[in-house]
């Protein structure tokens, strides 16, 4: 059966991962008998060359993730002893590897990309974070737990996947490169096939027409991992359930010798299965193994079967391609030694195929573009957000920008993008599909801290977000946190059109707790409880650039200590605030808390009215806060500067004021235990990458680092005195962990003072 269109997302209810593979296997095991009873039919219009004085010669490529870059070695075998290759046939790994050969590619080229691919970024969907909007950064660094979880009128969702295939579509493009939609893939320099299944009844489906890199990316999509692509209405995924070596493939478009390499896994042992997930992956396995064996039981005796050699090799063990190459290129000498069937394919009149001569776009001309929108958002603000317009042309770098800088809003599934070219015009066909388990979407925080000396801090906390509220991505976003502190913030984002420029309007409630002490002298906990709200315009400049102008206003009330009521007639101090607060972020940094890349600016200015116990006066502040990071393979070296200042200098404006101490902000000295109207502080960083712990869909990296750190902090700006700096060290561990940063460290001052530090999530 040919199937072909470009992809639609589906509006099927959503499962969780793992029954769903669990579903596919066992609809791939009730079904397994009725594959086998097939005969697969002579082709009844072969793509074979006409009036061919030779057997028509069909390449078939099995799965198995990265041991397919043993099908490489394999080609340059047969390029070298001029085997003519008619069609190609290819399943998930096989159909990506047979696709860049059929496209035009040589072995070396393909063999190139191999080694140069990022591979893990295929299995990430997350974007860099220097290339999202500030906006979501700070949304994203401070609710660190991403489940994603759509939570939408009561209900929970979940994705079709663990992946979307975003990532993985952005890495075939890149190997691939532009090519128009085919009418056929009859019309590639080599005839194509790839394998598919559909999910609902694991049967096979043979995609033969339409965008190359959307028929190679539904082939290699793991069912439950990765979400299925939606075909004429059918949800596909990869094509090893149905078919993993498929040999009838290449027997129905007329192949007269079938070359096959398989690249499947050998069956784990039972000391091997010491999982669950191992022995899913063992039913996986015999599952595509049985589809194999009756696809091997069609090889006649002119046919020639290739198994490599791959022990070490696994599925996911892309650094090893080269040795997989080598093992390919090895069993195929090997053959051509052994074979005479296989000699006896040989073209000695010279090279058969003529490799390298693909039609890949440098830069295309658009005429038009072709939106299928299936958004709440505005086709003007997508195109805008992706900046294509026709009439224009466009690089491949260019429109992957602009796919990723439209992914990068959040809520987004997926993008797909192929040229078509008809009637002379060059036509850009853009697909856009909405996560269809929100709009509502939740993250979560879990913070700890102890310095073993004062108490510990922890905090639990939320964030809610109500996406897609207009065409152009306003939002609802409420954050609620308990513990030590305890604070409810809502906050409504409203875009004006394609203008750039927003309204943003907020409340939050909070109620914070702090050690209260003076020249290392505690007093107790000082409770600040307040209410604020805030209205304001910002603009939007670029993504990693926006500004805000606000009014705010601040009614709140500090329980003293019970130490300082004792001896005062009063135990609360009542105030209020309101101003104006302009905010300037400027943010390029690639992680929030292990950066390696990037420059970050906060700057803040604030006038305010202030009321206190009665008492008015009028306050003047600057905070602002400079970070930079350059890195060299694993080492990395940051800086941070902070400037702030009340520029009224009064020493007075207690609700005004800025603080030091705690681990990395004069490490060593108790938290926010240095006060006062006027901060100066500078640090240096260095972390050294002890561990990559790079799992593809996730990173986990394992740090040792340092930091040498001099701050202070004074009451008059007359008193400022850079002699008075204190200096302090830190000697810390570090782990980006999936609840967000985890940190071991101690601390030292020059004033004498130490602490050890232990973290887990986002740093208080």
């Amino acid at each position: 059966m040919e199937n072909t269109s470009q992809h639609h997302q589906p509006g099927y209810r959503l499962k969780t991962a793992i029954p769903a593979i669990l579903l596919l296997l066992f609809s791939s095991l009730l079904l397994s008998t009725t594959t086998q009873a097939e005969t697969p039919a002579k082709a009844a219009n072969s793509v074979c060359p006409k009036n061919l004085k030779r057997p028509c010669i069909g390449l078939v490529l099995g799965g198995g993730g990265a041991r397919g870059s043993a099908h490489i070695g394999v080609l340059r075998a047969l390029e070298e002893h001029n085997v003519p290759i008619d069609m190609v046939v290819g399943t998930s790994m096989g159909a990506f590897v047979g696709g860049l050969y059929a496209s035009g590619k040589s072995p070396r080229q393909i063999q190139e990309l191999f080694e140069s691919a990022d591979w893990m970024s295929g299995y990430r969907d997350d974007l860099d974070r220097s290339q999202i909007p500030n906006r979501r950064k700070r949304q994203l660094d401070l609710y660190p737990i991403h489940l994603d979880l759509g939570i939408t009128e009561g209900k929970v969702k979940v994705p079709l996947g663990l992946l979307q295939g975003q990532g993985m579509k952005s890495l075939i493009d890149s190997m691939l490169g532009y090519y128009p939609e085919f009418s056929s893939f009859d019309d590639l320099p080599i005839p194509f096939r790839a394998v598919a299944a559909d999910a609902e009844t694991s049967n096979e489906v043979i995609l033969s027409q339409g965008d190359l890199a959307n028929a190679l990316q539904v082939s290699m999509s793991i069912p439950g991992v990765v979400r299925p692509i939606e075909l004429d209405g059918r949800l596909m995924v990869d094509g090893g359930i149905a078919n993993n070596l498929p040999v009838s493939v290449a027997r129905s478009m007329g192949a007269d010798v079938v070359i096959a390499v398989n690249i499947g896994s050998p069956q784990m042992t039972k000391e091997e299965l010491l999982s669950g997930f191992a022995i899913l992956r063992q039913m996986v396995g015999f599952l595509t193994e049985k589809n194999v064996a009756y696809q091997k039981s069609l090889l006649t005796p002119q046919d020639i079967y290739i198994q490599p050699e791959l022990e070490g090799i696994t599925t996911l063990s892309f650094e090893k391609s080269p040795e997989g190459i080598e093992a390919g290129y090895a069993e195929m000498q090997k053959q051509f030694q052994q074979n005479t069937a296989l000699q006896a394919l040989a073209d000695n009149t010279g090279l058969a195929y003529a490799s390298e001569h693909s039609p890949i776009y440098q830069t295309l001309f658009i005429d038009k573009i072709n939106l299928d929108n299936q958004t709440r958002l505005a086709d003007d603000y997508i195109l805008s957000r992706m900046q294509l317009e026709p009439r224009k042309s466009y690089s491949l770098d260019n429109i992957r920008t602009g796919t990723e800088r439209l992914y990068g809003q959040g809520t987004i599934a997926r993008i797909n993008t192929a040229v078509q070219t008809r009637d002379g015009e060059n036509i850009l066909n853009v697909y856009v599909g909405e996560k269809d388990w929100g709009p509502g979407y939740l993250d979560l925080k879990l913070s700890f801290e102890d310095d073993f000396d004062s108490f510990s801090r922890y905090q639990i906390g939320g964030a809610y977000r109500l996406t897609n509220l207009s065409p152009y991505g306003a939002e609802w976003y409420t954050t609620a946190e308990f513990g030590t502190d305890k604070n409810l913030d809502s906050e409504l984002y409203w875009p004006i059109k394609n203008s750039r420029f927003f309204w943003d309007t907020g409340i939050t409630l909070e109620r914070n707790v702090f050690d209260f002490s003076i020249e290392d002298i505690s007093f107790g906990q000082l409770v600040s409880t307040s209410y604020s709200a805030r209205l304001g315009v910002g603009w939007n400049i670029r993504d990693s650039l926006d500004v805000t102008l606000s009014t705010t206003y601040t009614d709140g009330s500090f329980d003293l200590p019970e130490l300082l009521t004792s001896t005062l007639p009063l135990d609360t101090i009542k105030f209020d605030q309101a101003g104006i607060l302009a905010e300037l972020n400027f943010d390029t940094l690639d992680d929030a808390e292990f950066p390696r890349k990037g420059w970050k600016l906060e700057a803040n200015l604030e006038r305010t009215k202030d009321t206190l116990d009665g008492t008015e006066d009028f306050t003047t502040q600057f905070d602002s806060e400079f970070n930079g990071v350059l890195s060299y393979q694993r080492h990395s070296l940051r800086t941070q500067l902070r400037y702030q200042s009340t520029i009224n200098n009064d020493p007075l404006s207690l609700l005004g004021g800025f603080s030091l101490g705690g681990f990395l902000n004069l490490s060593g000295i108790g938290k926010n235990s240095i006060y006062g109207q006027h901060v100066r502080f500078a640090s240096l960083v260095y972390t050294y990458e002890l561990a990559a712990n790079d799992f593809g869909a996730i990173t986990l990296p394992l740090y040792l680092g340092f930091s040498t750190e001099a701050g202070n902090a004074w009451a008059s700006k007359d008193d400022v005195d850079y002699g008075d700096l204190i200096q302090s060290n830190s000697l810390f561990i570090g782990w980006d962990s999936p609840l967000g940063p985890a940190y071991l460290s101690y601390g030292r001052a020059d004033t004498g003072n130490s602490s050890f530090y232990v973290f887990l999530g986002v740093v208080f």
